[in-house]
């Protein structure tokens, strides 16, 4: 047999704790990656979902505690207590306001997230997906150590190398009418997604609503990739009527229209990590289930019932929509798959 590597999809649960200090939220981190990884037969690939990183801004600004009560209330708290320095940063610095707050934030939150992940790579040796967060670009140089160079706000996803190293930076494309066109974020453009060789293969990452956009699809499939990872925060329940097709439900829709759906008949795409995010804080409510998918060379109906297997592209499923899961899945290297 060939080299086996591991796909897992990380489904946690959002907890204000886990946002309460820097620490907690690293240990939370390695908790989740060294759970995906156990029993692993060779390199492996961990991938958290879109939003995972949003509450260090609150953490940042020391109100992670208004968590508890949910973003907004911890949002308010910040306004309180920063939006005189807000206002004037954006008058110094000629930014619009609401890019000014999150630079404001951005530094603290930056260096916890990306400490927490680097941490979490070195210790079990996976390549990390690390989930995503509103931020402006953010960098590092010798003399003005870390900083803001552009301060346009993307929901942004880090990607991380086994040695802790941030590889690749992936911005969405696509915003959702609802928080995102709300909360001043900017589009990423498509010629500033990047496909990345690791142990695992040529890695691609599309934030959630980008994911169903089948030309952001075809650039990643030109440019080589091997597996798609598509961090994912559906605010939506997992059973309501899809707005688009009311004939079947947000499941079915993602299962049957989404990642799965945009793999079929790709000339170097083989596999699609899918992880979701689920879990309150308000005004956000999330559901979802994460999937592990395989290639099908032609479409495949779903299933009867809902049973989702392998002969239908799906090779690893969370077991339900509301519960904090790791979906972890051993699969043949890209590189040695005809």
């Amino acid at each position: 047999m060939g080299t086996m590597v591991r796909l897992a999809a990380v489904q946690p649960r959002w907890r204000a704790e886990d946002y309460a200090s820097a620490e907690r939220f690293a240990d939370r981190v390695l908790d989740l990656a060294s759970r995906a990884i156990a029993g692993a037969p060779g390199p492996a690939l961990v991938a958290f979902p879109e939003l995972w990183a949003l509450p260090l801004l609150t953490t940042a600004g020391g109100v992670s505690d208004r968590l508890d009560d949910g973003l907004w209330a911890a949002a308010r708290a910040l306004f309180r207590q920063r939006g005189v320095r807000w206002t004037a940063l954006a008058l110094r610095r000629r930014w619009r306001w609401s890019d000014a707050a999150y630079a404001d934030l951005a530094l603290g939150a930056y260096a916890m997230w990306t400490d927490a992940f680097a941490r979490a790579a070195r210790a079990t040796g996976a390549t990390l997906v690390a989930g995503s967060g509103f931020f402006p670009t953010v960098a590092f140089e010798a003399a003005r150590g870390l900083h803001v160079v552009d301060p346009r706000v993307h929901n942004l996803a880090l990607l991380f190398a086994p040695s802790g190293a941030v590889v690749a930076r992936s911005p969405k494309l696509f915003l959702t009418q609802g928080l995102e066109r709300r909360v001043g974020l900017a589009r990423g453009r498509l010629e500033d997604l990047p496909v990345v060789d690791t142990p695992v293969g040529r890695v691609a990452v599309a934030v959630c609503l980008d994911g169903w956009y089948h030309h952001v699809i075809e650039r990643f499939d030109g440019l080589g990739a091997q597996v798609l990872v598509q961090p994912s925060a559906n605010a939506a329940s997992w059973a309501r009527p899809w707005p688009p097709d009311p004939a079947i439900d947000e499941g079915q829709a993602w299962l049957g229209r989404g990642l799965r759906a945009g793999l079929v008949g790709r000339a170097h795409l083989r596999y699609g990590v899918n992880p979701m995010l689920v879990g309150s804080l308000p005004p956000l409510v999330l559901e979802g289930r994460s999937t592990v998918v395989v290639r099908r060379q032609r479409p495949v109906p779903a299933p009867d019932g809902g049973a989702w297997k392998a002969e239908h592209g799906v090779l690893g499923i969370a077991a339900g929509p509301t519960d904090e899961d790791v979906v972890a899945v051993d699969v043949p290297h890209p590189d040695e798959v005809a």
